[in-house]
């Protein structure tokens, strides 16, 4: 099983998007909670609640990374980073059971 998080709802046909490497992806993991961390961007929430101006694209950022045995590892860049990049933040989580080059039906 595969799994995609996106504030989206409904979606039946993922579509590659440019990613923040230039290129079309679609981002999927084999473990649903690591899914999780792409459903808030703490610079474009942040942005939007506080009227900042920004003009440029939105760069997923997250606070994680992965321990040596695989599990998903959260941190904090500063105090109560996680609260204000998540609270407040809804979203979808989708499965796929295969995954081919000619499409993602979830």
């Amino acid at each position: 099983m595969y799994y995609h998080a996106s504030p989206v709802r409904g979606i039946k046909v993922l579509e590659p998007r440019i990613s923040n490497h230039g290129v079309p992806l679609i981002y999927f993991s084999k473990k649903r909670e690591n899914v999780l961390v792409y459903l808030s961007n703490a610079v474009e929430k942040y942005c939007k609640e506080t009227g900042f101006a920004y003009r440029g694209p939105w760069k997923k950022w997250g606070p994680y990374g992965f321990n040596p045995d695989g599990t998903q590892r959260i941190e904090e860049y500063y105090p109560n980073a996680l609260a204000d990049t998540y609270r407040g933040v809804s979203g979808y989580i989708y499965s796929a059971e295969t995954i081919t080059d000619s499409g993602f039906s979830l």
